[in-house]
């Protein structure tokens, strides 16, 4: 074997490897924005490119479909070992850029077959350095290509997935992988046509143009499914939020039958102290006690056990009391409502009630309870809600809160709720655990 022969065959085998490794890049790249922690991404990107070039360098080489199928499956392993969560959407991540991969690799192979065709012609075959020179720069560009339009492809594929920290249903995966199991049956079908038929030319335009069309319909269907997806949570943002005005009405209306009560109670209270001297002057001190107590009981019914200062606070406090209560649940609240402020208690309304909701879905351990802190410092009102959890906190780091933990994806509307009021207010949301305690803290600027 001759020098320029022994450089062809390394170039060509170390171009393989290259490529090989710039697909696990690119995985990385895909994946990450899905897994809790960059480095995750990272993983199963190094994973798959390890796995492809052992099985591209060890004997016997299999077929290379099958070769990028156990390169995806171990990929796919990983994320499911790194990140159990969702393991719907690692599956549609796995499919489509099995997918993407094979089409914009088929695409950069059609680019790069046209060059071989215009720089490595019969003239230039005889002088063999400057043939093998001009290879090396095809083999460059062919990677650079391949790079490029995956690279692009699943950038793509990211900015228009938007729902990326929400659980993704079967009818959802089913919808969204038909377009690249698609795309990898109709480069089948072309490649083996090809082959068989040894076809080139217009052909290979036909196939460039079907391969970027495929990748196009992935787009669009993602794309399509996110808008679909955006209406259901507005839709179910706007339900929430009129039944969480319907129950602020109907904690109005309780606050006006107390008032009205008091009032009623301070009506007679004239009458009261008449019966009760009347009671004393005859000497019925026994009667006279009896009906102080039944006054005393009335009045307790009557006033609030919470007072923050703001009558509907005060009644959302009392009813989450109440549910706490009858499920075992230590319940403590030192809440003070700030005065003189531009708050609209609406807007506090709707940041309490979310956050109780959730600590009542999260709650959890050996002795369960819940801890409210409320103050003003200065231009600042700080709302502090803590509870018990036994388990591990996972936060999105694009937007700060916790990922959701509901197959229905509805759970973290309210979190979006607490953030949209919290910002109208130059403030905002933190969430830290701390052992078994989770804790939230809102922070609105008063004034």
């Amino acid at each position: 074997m001759s020098l320029v022969e022994l450089c062809w065959d390394i170039t060509s085998y170390v171009s393989i490897i290259v490529q090989l490794g710039v697909a696990g890049i690119c995985l990385g790249i895909f994946v990450s924005p899905y897994m809790l922690g960059r480095s995750k991404g990272i993983k199963a990107g190094t994973v798959y490119g390890v796995t492809m070039a052992v099985l591209y360098i060890m004997p016997p080489q299999i077929d290379n479909i099958l070769a990028y199928f156990i390169g995806t499956l171990a990929a796919f392993a990983v994320m499911c070992a790194e990140d159990r969560r969702n393991i719907n959407q690692k599956i549609f991540l796995s499919i489509n850029f099995f997918s993407l991969r094979w089409l914009s690799a088929s695409m950069a192979g059609i680019i790069d077959h046209f060059f071989d065709i215009v720089l490595l012609n019969p003239q230039i075959a005889s002088r063999l350095w400057l043939h093998y020179g001009l290879y090396v720069a095809v083999r460059i560009l062919g990677i650079l290509f391949s790079f490029l339009l995956l690279l692009l492809s699943i950038q793509a594929v990211n900015r228009a997935y938007e729902s990326k920290d929400r659980y993704m249903e079967r009818r959802e995966l089913v919808m969204l992988t038909v377009p690249s199991l698609s795309g990898i049956a109709g480069y089948a079908i072309f490649h083996f046509y090809q082959i068989k038929s040894e076809m080139t030319g217009f052909y290979d335009v036909l196939c460039f143009l079907y391969y970027l069309i495929s990748v196009m319909a992935i787009l669009v269907t993602i794309i399509i499914f996110q808008n679909w997806k955006t209406s259901q949570e507005e839709q179910s943002g706007h339900e929430l939020l009129e039944s969480q005005i319907n129950n602020i009405k109907t904690h109005i209306k309780g606050i006006e039958k107390l008032y009205g009560d008091i009032r009623s109670l301070r009506h007679d209270m004239g009458n009261h102290i008449q019966m009760i001297e009347s009671l004393t002057g005859t000497e019925n001190t026994a009667e006279a006690s009896a009906y102080l107590e039944r006054l005393k009981i009335e009045w307790q019914e009557l006033a609030p056990e919470i007072r923050t200062g703001n009558p509907i606070m005060d009644m959302i406090l009392l009813e989450k009391k109440k549910e706490a209560q009858m499920r075992g649940i230590r319940f403590e609240s030192d809440f003070r409502y700030p005065e003189n402020t531009k708050l609209d208690a609406f807007d506090v309304s709707v940041i309490l009630y979310n956050a109780l909701n959730n600590c009542m879905e999260s709650v959890n351990g050996k002795n369960p309870y819940i801890r409210i802190q409320a103050f003003r410092k200065n231009s600042i009102f700080m709302l502090i809600i803590s509870n018990s959890f036994e388990g591990k906190l996972s936060i999105n780091l694009a937007d700060g809160l916790p990922y959701t933990t509901k197959k229905s994806g509805g759970h973290g509307i309210g979190l979006k709720n607490m953030l949209r009021v919290a910002k109208k207010y130059k403030g905002d949301l933190l969430f830290e655990q701390n052992r078994n305690e989770v804790t939230v803290g809102i922070m609105l600027q008063i004034v």
